[in-house]
């Protein structure tokens, strides 16, 4: 295990004691006639947010000057920096948890005396813990979007195949049967989207969702406030490591050779792959589900909850967001009230049902209880997990690199697995 020196240790103090100043005023602030003006940025929709500012607002007229401005996630990170700069930065933010590390310096800690430990565990589902510290936590949780399993019940039909698979295993053992080729090699239909990296949405949750239920986090925070890569680690007993088990999985699908050969680089990407009906399981986001009905409202398909290991762990990786205090926020202590407000277990039910996403509270039923697709994605929440990712596009890359060294016969499993150890290590700078 490899330490990352981060200087987030002195950070987290510098912040701990500075949130205890900026939020003493909290109680008193919140229980006054208005909590002044708050300015939100986010990439959510307008629609799902103007409804949440109604829900806080009809009841109550302090938050009658919150607003919300939709900035794209891509920008958000420069036009923070540069609003901070000349002092007109907002109140709060929507963060998504792949920018925690690279942005907390640009952010304020929520003090463990505003919201405890005890009480955000209680409240939030596991996959938001991502956003706490050791002494207070860097966002209010306010969504979750899981990866789930879509399947096309027409090609299970018509292969004598009656349900979608549990466990990975299944997925090995049916993929010849709904696979199909010319006599030349030519792939007309394809079991599952694995093995390649570019034309496969959603790789790296996918790789991440194999190597967390195979019991490796990739990389952890350690008790020096900074990060651990973990991705060699094993078992005591293990011969071969996790990572080395799922990038073997994971790339099997890529081989001509393999039985369970389904998918190679020539295939349009899977989402696509899948509404045009030649793909039989494609691996996406709860929020997709739109989007799917959209692209082909003759598609006969379901959802089903990511497969598990068996005999081992369950749970998919997860898109999680929260509300974020941003350094130079001019009303830091209306921003945590509005953030409170705003994840309070009315207004996530209100959210979740229009954002058709389960609710990111323990304590919130999903909106549409009787819809067979969000008790689903409500399961899958409740097992989710985030990933601590130090840079998005450039641990993608590390792991594009890792599949196409055995996908290419360039490099062996475990080489493949040492380079991206050593490729995350330089990324964190660990010497």
């Amino acid at each position: 295990m490899k330490i990352f020196p981060l200087v987030v240790t002195g950070l987290f103090v510098l912040l701990a004691i500075g949130g205890f100043i900026l939020f003493a005023t909290f109680s008193a602030k919140g229980s006054s006639s208005s909590i002044g003006t708050v300015v939100i940025w986010g990439s959510v929709p307008p629609a799902s947010m103007n409804a949440l500012l109604e829900e806080i607002k009809k009841t109550t007229d302090i938050y009658n000057k919150v607003s919300y401005v939709q900035v794209p996630d891509a920008e958000l990170s420069q036009k923070l920096v540069e609003a901070i700069a000349s002092g007109s930065g907002p109140d709060l933010i929507i963060l998504p948890e792949k920018d925690l590390i690279s942005e907390s310096t640009k952010l304020e800690l929520i003090p463990y005396a505003t919201i405890s430990r005890r009480d955000f565990q209680d409240t939030f589902i596991q996959a938001g813990e991502s956003f706490l510290a050791g002494n207070g936590s860097f966002g209010v949780p306010f969504s979750v979007d899981p990866l789930v399993m879509y399947w096309n019940r027409s090609l299970f039909a018509d292969a004598g195949i009656a349900q979608p698979p549990t466990y990975w295993d299944e997925v090995a053992d049916i993929a010849p049967r709904l696979t199909k080729a010319t006599q030349n090699g030519t792939l007309q239909q394809s079991a599952v989207a694995l093995g390649t990296w570019q034309n496969v949405t959603h790789a790296k949750e996918i790789f991440l969702t194999l190597l967390s239920q195979l019991g490796n986090p990739v990389i952890t925070p350690n008790a020096q406030g900074g990060l651990s890569v973990t991705i060699l680690d094993k078992p005591s007993a293990a011969t071969v490591s996790p990572a080395e088990s799922a990038l073997r999985f994971y790339t099997e699908f890529a081989d001509p050779t393999q039985s369970v050969y389904s998918w190679n680089s020539a295939q349009q990407p899977s989402h696509d792959a899948f509404t045009a009906g030649t793909l039989a399981i494609y691996f996406g986001y709860a929020s997709e589900l739109a989007q799917i009905r959209a692209a082909n409202p003759n598609l006969n398909f379901d959802v089903a909850l990511m497969p598990r290991i068996r005999g081992g762990g369950q749970g998919s990786y997860a898109a999680v967001s929260a509300f974020s205090i941003p350094r130079g926020s001019q009303n830091p202590s209306g921003a945590i009230a509005v953030a409170k407000a705003m994840t309070s277990a009315s207004a996530q039910a209100v959210f979740a049902n229009n954002a058709n996403l389960p609710p990111i509270r323990r304590d919130t039923s999903p909106g549409k209880a009787s819809d067979p697709y969000i008790v689903v994605f409500r399961n899958a929440s409740l097992t989710a997990f985030a990933f601590l990712d130090p840079n998005p596009s450039a641990t993608d890359v590390i792991f594009e690199h890792a599949v196409e060294a055995v996908t290419s016969g360039r490099l062996e499993v475990s080489a493949a697995v040492t380079t991206a150890a050593a490729e995350l290590s330089a990324l964190l700078g660990v010497q």
